[in-house]
Parts: C-alpha cells; structure tokens; sequence
C-alpha cells in the first residue's frame, strides 16, 4: 500500500516536471477555456452584474439610515462615551424658562379688591358709636345711669369719660363737622386700607394693584404704600382734630379719639383677589416663550469621561426624543424604493456612458466585472470606513463633520486608472462619489468633493510605472487632495481651530490606507482578472525574466530581432498616442514560440545550413506557423497577461507565408491545387492599437533586416510596401486605428529604422601590412636559442631575437 502510494506520487512530480518543461500536456493550456470565452461575451452574466450592483448600491444606500440608540447616562458620572448630534434640533431649556417663567409671574402685581362689605361694616360701626354716645348723652340728661347693650359700641362708650363724651357730642351736634369727619372716612376708604397680615405676606417693593368698588384698576403701587389700619386711624383722628378743638385735655381726647377711630376702621376694607392674581401671573407666566438652545448638526452634545450633569443629561433626553421621533417618521419601505430608484438611475448612467465611449468594457464581461467588483468592493469599504470612523470619533471625540475625509474614495479610481484608463476611472469615481454623497445624507459637497478627488488621483497615478511609484502617487494624491479641498478649512481655522490638526492626520490617514488597499488589490485584480497594468509590464520587460533570459540563450537573433521590434513600437507608440510601456512589453515577449525550434528560424542559424532545405513548403509552413501555439503554450505556462498572449496570437494575423507558398507552386508536381489557406497564419486579426503596432513593426523590421546595403530610401520603400500589403490583405480591418494613426507610424518606423541600419564610415587602412596571423591563435612556441647567444647571455633574462622552428 505504501509502495504503491509512494510511486503514485513520484509519478505525478515527474510528470508536474515534464508538463512544466513543455514535453506533455502543453497543448490543453494554448488557449482559454471555452466556457470562460463564452462567458466573457455572454449578455446574461452583463446583466447579472449590473443588477448586482443595483442591488448592493441601493442595500448601503438604506444602511446608514436612523437605527434605534440609547444614550444609558446617569447624573454625576462620567459619559462612556463622546455622543454627536447626527442633525440639527432644538429643545427646551426647562430651568432656564422655568426661572423666567417665575420672574414674570412674581413680577406681576398683587391684586386687592375694596369690599363693598367691609365699607359697609365700617360705616355701620361709625353710626353705632355715635349713636351710643347721643344715647349716653340723653341718659346722662335724665340723670339714668348708662347701661351698655353690650355690643362693642357700647362698652367702647361706657368707658368714656365725661370731657370726651360731651366733646363728641358737641362734635355731633355740629351737621359739618359730622360730614367731615364721614368725608374724611370716605376718603381713607377709597384710598383702600390692608389689613397688616396681609401686608406681611409680601416682600417690600411687591407691586400692588387695587380694584375699586367700581371695578376700575388703579396703577400698581408698592404694597408699602397701602394704608394700614393703624394708619388710617390716626389720619381720621387728625382729621378731626384739625376741624375741632375740644375744650380740657387734648391729649386725652386724642387717645380716646384714636382707640375709637381705630375700632372704627377695624382690619380695613381690602382683601386679595386671589383669583385674578393667579390668572394674571399665569398669563405672564404663559406669555413667557420657551428658551430654546439649538444644536447644529456634530455639535458634541457630551464628551467622553465628562461629568454628567442634569443640563447635559436634558439635553441627551431631548436628543433622544427627537431621535426617536425621526425613526418612527422614517418610512424605511420608502427610502427603500427612493434608494433603490436613485441606484437604478446611477446604474443605468454608468451602462449608458460606458456603451457610447468605452464599448469595450461592456462587451467584455470580464472587463464589466472588474468594473463591478470595483465598486461594490470600494462602496462596502466606504461603508466599513463610516461605521470605523464613527466608533473611533466616540472614543476620542474626532467631530463628525471630518467623515469625509476618513473614507478612502479614490480607492476605486486610482485602481480602474491603472487597468482599464483615465475616463473609466472618472466615472467610477463620479458613480461612488455620488453613492457616498447619497449614504451621507444628500450632501452635494461630498459628491463634489469625492469627485474632484477621484479626478486628481487617477491623473496622477495612471502614469505609474512601477508599483513604488504607484504607491507614492496615490498616498500624495488622496492626503493632499483633501487636505485642500476641505470647504470647512477657513471655519476651522476662525471657529474650529482645534479641528485642523485632525483634518491633517485623517487625510494622512486617508492617503495611507487608499494606497496601501490599492497596492494589495492591484495584485488581487491582476492575478484575479489577467489585466495588465504599466507596474506589471514593467516588470516583465525586466531582461532577467526566465523567458527572456531563456530566448536570449536559446535564440539569440530571435531576442535582438524582439528587442528592435520592442523599439520601434515603443517609439511608434508614443507618437499616436498609445500606451509605449504596453507596446514594448508586447514585442519583447511576441516571438516566444520559436524556442521550441529556434533553428528553423533564419535570424538564428545565420551560420549553419538551412533546415528547411529538403523540406516539404507545407512542412516548414507548418513549424513556421507553429511558433504561435508554441508562444501561446509558454505564455500560459509563465501566467503572462492577456494583451502579451493577444500579441502572441494576433501579430501575424492571417498573413501568408509568401515564400513557401510560392515555393509550393514551383514544386507542384502533380495536379493537387496548393490551397493558400495551408499557407496563412490562423489568425485572429489584431484589434488592439498596441497589438497592431507591433504587428506592422514585426513586419518591417523583419523585412528591412533583409535589405542589402539599407538606406533610407530602401528603408522607406519597404515600409511603405509592408504598410500596401497588410491593407490590401485585409490584416487592418479590425484595427483599432485611424489613417492618420498609420501615417504617424509609418513616419515614426522609417525614422527609427534608418538610425538603426544606417550606413557607417568605412575607416582607411594604414600603410603599414598587417600581420596575416589572427590575434586570437595561440603565439606559437619561441625557438631555443643559439648556444652563442645562450653563451653571451642577455641582460633581459629572454631570447635576444624572434623565436626559430
């Protein structure tokens, strides 16, 4: 069992070794698979990916929408974390206005209404005491002893003595003076008496207003100013004073006057209006507009391990309310289909602009899913990048406001720039741009922005010629692109400037990762997709590649004839506007083929007999042609890119071997016709413009290598023939090239041509006869020299003459 297993793999290594040398099994790997060429041309896997990219576009379009949050905060300790406001809100500052509120309220006056009861009551008690003293007065007449009916009247005159009760007596008997004294009542009742405890509920300076019996509003005045009982007494006694003069003691009648005028007055004639001040300081209260504090969209509502305080934690409450409230508005069914509509649009923008000025993409479905896969990938890197920065920003409090510039979107364009082009490129910027625009709210300055960004990027780094360089270019491209395109630069600077520095080390970032995931991902890309770029030719063209190395050994002509071909379509290339590195790496590697039978190529046996001499022209037909399944063997082998196995395939298009085939119409013996489709390369035809130029500069260096004794205007002649034939051959008509184009390259192969094989000096021989004898044959050997010579000696230590047989 063993045994068996260990011969079973020392097998498949020796036949891994035999495949790798092209000795078996080369011919399965010489074209792409069938189902991989169909499938590139197959319009259901097209649409496949772009209803693929619809649905991804529209699925992040919904993602970054309102979720549920809760902000677990707890007065007197410290927030976990920094909490943004995601849009602009207002809430109420419930202290703020309470406080007002209450300001406005105490600042409305107390309001006192005159009882018409009270006047009333007060009036009576007048009427009453001097009823009893007219009373006492009669009795005391008729010499009857005072009896009081017990009411407060009463005892007040019962306790009178004689000189005060006849004074007020007399006072009575006077009509004007009684109706002064009920003036003098009058008035201090109008004016409005308070009773002291109710004075004493209020602060000093508290405004008062008084209702009259009328029901008229007097103007508010302190509530100092209002007559105390008290007061009104002694103004009443006053009065009465000033009008009458008592005969005996006026000061005892004074007292007695007032300890009766205060009984009369009593606790006044005011009372508070409890009622119409409570409505009055509501509506002061009411009138009073809430005092609302606005937050502007990433305004940081709390800052991490701050101390949470109730106006903080208000302000969180009303945040989250607001928040909640936005959710249950939000129709995710509609943003749905509002999504998926704004996708379909960008989609259908994309396959339209691609249809009209790149139809090569949109017919190749490999190239339409690298596109595809691009963009998804960099929108889900995008979206990933969002919800980062988000977590990070809470945690160290980066505004939210410097979003844009954490997200690497000019991923996208700096990757197609390289692969597919600049105009591709700038759409697919524009279409992810305008993705993340969308995802971010709307914001016509991010799309703006991902968009000029995406532009600048992909200029400079499409002429990338090494994966350092590439690197380099992008990080450069993206930092400073939007460090400088930041619009909020200047308000940072004036109201944000603690933002600057962190606008410097996102786009540093920024720059940095969009570098580091283009570099891994162009590898991915190139492997994935076999798509070539300047960086991955480049390194092909490296002479120290096994290939070359191997050709240059094995077919030495073969290599010198590539390397010219190499020249002239580099040079060509630059002068019709073509890409030079893509045509220079495809000459190099065109003629690989001929490894596998270099000697039955002229450029290399220029020294040895002919192989195909004795050979049917059929034959050596077929070995020629055979260079190309050959090439396309090794290519596979080695992973070269597409457009090295398209040249490989295309650069003889279906050219006819004119020499064995004229060959075979001399020699034809009986009465077989010689079939020129036996005589023709298999094709295809070469569309691509590189491809094409290394076609015709094959051809005419191979040809001009023929001249004898070139000169420029032999060089142009067989240009000019090379360039007749192939376009009435039909060699052209799937070219990708103007006539102008073959203008340009005609000139450009003639120019270099003739410094390649110009005629040179022929320098003068000098007078003197050389020696006949090659320098590169040994010296023969120094005669032994003569004994008189050997006798005499030499001061050199050598033979003292030229050497002797």
């Amino acid at each position: 069992m063993f045994t068996f297993l260990i011969n079973w793999i020392k097998r498949q290594v020796h036949l891994h070794r035999m495949e790798q040398k092209g000795q078996i099994g080369t011919r399965k790997r010489k074209t792409d698979n069938a189902l991989i060429t169909a499938a590139d041309s197959s319009k259901v896997l097209g649409i496949f990916m772009l209803v693929l990219l619809w649905a991804v576009s529209a699925l992040l379009l919904t993602l970054p929408s309102l979720r549920p949050v809760k902000f677990p905060l707890i007065v007197n300790q410290q927030a976990p974390r920094t909490i943004f406001a995601d849009f602009d809100f207002a809430y109420e500052d419930t202290p703020k206005t309470t406080e007002l509120r209450k300001q406005a309220a105490e600042g409305e006056p107390v309001y006192f209404k005159m009882s018409d009861k009270a006047n009333s009551l007060i009036r009576q008690n007048a009427d009453n005491l001097f009823s009893e003293v007219t009373k006492r007065i009669g009795q005391l007449k008729l010499q009857q002893p005072y009896q009081s009916d017990g009411s407060a009247a009463g005892n007040l005159v019962a306790g009178l003595n004689d000189n005060t009760l006849n004074a007020l007596y007399a006072m009575l008997q006077d009509q004007h003076l009684l109706q002064l004294f009920y003036e003098e009542l009058d008035s201090l009742l109008g004016q409005g008496i308070v009773a002291p405890p109710e004075q004493a509920k209020y602060k000093v300076g508290q405004r008062v207003r008084v209702i009259d019996a009328q029901g008229r509003d007097r103007l508010p005045k302190p509530i100092e100013d209002l007559l105390l009982p008290d007061k009104a007494a002694d103004l009443l006694t006053e009065s009465v004073l000033n009008n009458y003069s008592p005969g005996g003691d006026r000061n005892l009648f004074r007292q007695n006057l007032l300890q009766l005028s205060q009984w009369i007055v009593g606790t006044g004639n005011l009372e508070p209006d409890q009622e119409l001040t409570a409505a009055r300081r509501k509506a002061a209260s009411q009138a009073i507009e809430p005092v609302m504090v606005g937050i502007k969209q990433n305004q940081p509502l709390v800052i991490k391990d701050q101390t949470v305080t109730p106006e903080i934690l208000a302000c969180i409450k009303a945040y989250e309310y607001d928040y909640q409230a936005r959710l249950k508005e939000t129709n995710t069914v509609q943003k749905f289909f509002q999504n998926t509509i704004w996708g379909l649009v960008l989609v259908l923008f994309v396959g339209l602009y691609m249809y009209h000025i790149h139809p090569d993409v949109v017919k190749s479905n490999r190239k339409l899913s690298l596109v595809g896969i691009v963009i998804i990938l960099s929108l889900f890197i995008d979206y990933l990048s969002m919800e980062l920065f988000f977590f990070v920003s809470a945690s160290i409090g980066i505004s939210p406001g410097l979003l844009i510039e954490a997200l690497p979107i000019a991923l996208p364009a700096v990757l197609l720039a390289v692969m597919l082009g600049y105009r591709v490129a700038l759409y697919v910027g524009f279409y992810v741009s305008s993705i993340v625009a969308l995802m971010l709210g709307y914001s016509f300055d991010v799309a703006l922005e991902g968009m000029v960004v995406c532009s600048v990027s992909a200029i400079l780094v499409r002429s990338a010629t090494n994966y350092r360089s590439f690197f380099v270019r992008t990080l450069l491209a993206a930092a400073l692109s939007f460090w400088l395109l930041d619009f909020n630069l200047l308000q940072h600077i004036f109201l944000q400037a603690e933002l600057l520095p962190w606008a410097a080390v996102l786009a540093i970032y920024n720059g940095v990762i969009t570098a580091v995931l283009a570099l891994v991902l162009i590898f991915v890309f190139e492997l994935l997709f076999n798509v070539s770029t300047n960086m991955s030719l480049m390194v092909l063209c490296d002479f120290n590649h096994p290939l070359l190395k191997e050709l240059q050994l094995k077919a030495p002509g073969t290599s010198h004839h590539s390397q010219n071909v190499a020249m002239l379509a580099e040079a060509a290339a630059k002068e019709v506007g073509a890409n030079p590195i893509r045509a220079r790496a495809a000459a190099l590697y065109h003629d690989i083929g001929k490894l596998n039978k270099p000697e039955y190529f002229t450029e290399n046996n220029i020294q040895t007999t002919n192989q195909h001499v004795g050979l049917h022209p059929q034959m050596s037909s077929m070995i020629i042609r055979g260079h190309v399944k050959d090439g396309l063997d090794l290519a596979h082998r080695y992973k070269l890119c597409r457009l090295i196995r398209d040249t490989i395939e295309q650069h003889h298009g279906t050219d006819l071997m004119q020499f064995f085939y004229q060959r075979a119409l001399q020699e034809q013996t009986n009465d077989a016709p010689v079939l020129e489709s036996q005589y023709r390369y298999p094709g295809p035809l070469a569309h691509e413009k590189e491809v094409v130029i290394v076609s015709l500069a094959d051809a005419c260096e191979a040809a001009c290598r023929s001249l004898e004794k070139p000169t420029a205007s032999k060089i142009e002649a067989m240009v000019d023939e090379i360039f007749r034939k192939r376009i009435r051959d039909g060699q052209l008509n799937n070219a990708d090239i103007t006539v102008g184009d073959l203008a340009k390259l005609r000139e450009s192969f003639i120019r270099t041509l003739t410094t390649m094989y110009h005629g040179r000096i022929a320098y003068p021989k000098g007078p003197e006869k050389e020696d006949e004898d090659d320098l590169f044959l040994a010296p023969a050997k120094p005669a032994a020299p003569e004994p008189e010579a050997v006798a005499s000696g030499n001061s050199a230590g050598g033979p003292a003459g030229p050497a002797a047989d």
